[in-house]
């Protein structure tokens, strides 16, 4: 494993609408495995304190899809399923929340990685 990966990723498990300070991460991948078949929709608030929230509007918060804000929702996901989900974290205040809901989100579980630390080890 490369030293560059082991010093500017961090892995977190992620509980839905936890509050996470992202200061110094630019990037992140939100892995869920899916607990029950249905809809599955990510929304993405901000903040500058771990108890603020408010609404995301930038259109590439979620780069392979270009929606119109911090709102995600894939339509039919099956029980089982692994579900990676690409967020782009440049722009966004320093604590950041990301809710899980619909069919879907009933008893999944989540993974959090953080990347592209702004600040490159040597």
């Amino acid at each position: 494993m490369k030293r560059e990966l082991i010093q500017n990723v961090r892995v977190q498990p992620y509980a839905s609408g936890e509050s996470i300070e992202r200061a110094g991460f630019l990037s992140a991948i939100l892995a869920v495995k899916v607990g029950t078949t249905g809809a599955l929709t990510v929304t993405v608030t901000h903040g500058d304190a771990d108890t603020a929230a408010e609404a995301v509007t930038d259109k590439l918060v979620f780069p392979e899809t270009h929606t119109s804000g911090g709102v995600y929702t894939i339509s039919d996901v099956t029980a089982g399923d692994v579900v990676n989900i690409d967020l782009d974290l440049l722009g966004l205040k320093n604590y950041v929340k990301l809710t899980l809901s619909g069919a879907a989100a009933a008893n999944s579980t989540a993974a959090l990685a953080l990347g592209d630390k702004n600040v490159q080890a040597v």
